[in-house]
């Protein structure tokens, strides 16, 4: 029993009232911050997601009416990734629902949001009250099991159950992974060899004798390790022309190098490696690396300058736009400008700049200021696509970065 209890009732308790006073301290931190924080969100007409949630739950519960009139407009409700709820949601699905007209989709077994409060036992307790149709009794809740997969071959659905089987219990994944919850085929594809077989490659990358904490960044290393016997596995399967069904015309062709994808955990920092291994064996590769393209300063710089047309005062996308091709401000007028006014906005002070200086700066800035008053003229009435090539146009800014994109491409 010594080996189990590391303390007794008496000693417990008194953990128990000496971390009274510091959680009472704590709790009072958390109250403060959070009303100051909801002040300096009002002072900045901010709302963020959790607080649209909060707001309309409140209007829902202190107005009959409104909740009234909801549940009078929705004939239905359709909730989808239900397993990722949280419980504010659920009250203003209970508010402005019928008794009988949610239609709920969802999957336990993918819920990745606890860290956002999502709540997936709201799925669970309604996944066990609500019965089946065979077994459904007047009252009772319906519910449609989905386990037809449509997507995979017998061999993969077959894997993937005898794989979840064994790691997915009550305990670990709030489900336990039986026959009842297995993935049934759907799809129809015919085997070639009805004794078609799964494969799964492990790489060794250490000796057993080494034992070292395993960091979260992945090493490049390894990486590249990975990336070239992936390379080598697809060169392998195209070489040896493995078969694949083509539903379009019927049957089993030659696998081509568009029908094989990579799927990472990131695509940070990873994808290029895989990339650069893929195209040193001469084979075509494309990387959905949208977040870098985003990233890019090309695409930033038309990101800021959208910005402050919505809102020109706002400093950190003005001075990018300034400095950029768009702008050509130097850093040296950007700093006499900033001294026109030290207290306000960096807009107030091209303002101000305007009256007090006698400069080409001042006739810099005035220009400026113009093209930026024209653009939220025309952001009234033209569609977004209109706008970019209009500042595309008044800017050249699209030949700019074509120009430079070119001249990099030569030089490297």
């Amino acid at each position: 029993m010594n080996k189990i209890l590391i303390c007794d009732s008496k000693e417990a308790n008194q953990d128990i009232y000496e971390m009274y006073e510091i959680l009472l301290k704590l709790q009072k931190i958390i109250i403060e911050f959070e009303k100051e924080f909801s002040k300096r969100k009002r002072e900045k007409n901010i709302v963020d997601f959790s607080d649209i949630e909060h707001f309309a739950l409140i209007i829902l519960l202190n107005s009959n009416e409104v909740a009234k009139k909801y549940q009078e407009k929705y004939e239905e409700i359709a909730i989808d990734e239900y397993q990722d709820s949280n419980l504010v949601q659920e009250y203003i699905l209970k508010t402005i629902a019928k008794n009988n007209n949610i239609f709920m989709v969802g999957d336990v077994k993918q819920s990745i949001y606890k860290f956002r409060q999502a709540m997936p036992k709201l799925f669970l307790d309604k996944y066990e009250m609500y019965q089946k149709k065979e077994n459904k009794q007047p009252g009772d809740n319906l519910k449609i099991q989905l386990f037809k997969n449509f997507r995979s071959k017998q061999n993969i659905i077959e894997f993937t159950n005898i794989i979840f089987q064994n790691i997915m219990s009550k305990e670990l994944g709030d489900i336990d992974y039986r026959k009842e919850e297995y993935l049934n085929l759907g799809a129809n594809y015919p085997l070639i060899n009805q004794n078609e077989k799964i494969e799964i490659h492990l790489i060794d990358k250490k000796n057993e004798e080494e034992i070292e904490e395993k960091i979260e960044e992945e090493n490049i290393a390894d990486v590249e390790l990975e990336a070239k016997f992936v390379a080598n596995q697809i060169k392998k399967l195209f070489d040896e022309k493995y078969q694949v069904w083509d539903k379009k015309q019927g049957k089993y062709r030659d696998i081509q190098y568009k029908d094989m994808v990579i799927l990472l955990r990131t695509t940070t920092n990873i994808a290029p490696i895989y990339e650069q291994e893929i195209l040193n064996l001469k084979i075509p590769v494309f990387s959905d690396s949208s977040q870098e393209y985003l990233d890019s300063i090309e695409i930033q710089t038309i990101m800021s300058l959208l910005k402050i047309i919505d809102n020109p005062m706002q400093d950190i996308p003005l001075v990018a736009v300034m400095r950029s091709h768009i702008g050509k401000f130097t850093d040296d007028e950007l700093i006499q400008i900033r001294l026109m006014d030290k207290q306000n906005d960096f807009y107030t002070c091209m303002k101000k700049a305007i009256i007090s200086l006698d400069s080409p700066l001042q006739k810099k800035v005035e220009s400026f200021l113009e093209k930026l008053k024209q653009w939220r003229k025309e952001q009234e009435y033209l569609s977004l696509d209109e706008l970019i090539w209009k500042i595309y146009s008044d800017t050249g800014y699209y030949n700019y970065v074509r120009t430079y994109a070119k001249w990099n491409f030569k030089t490297s």
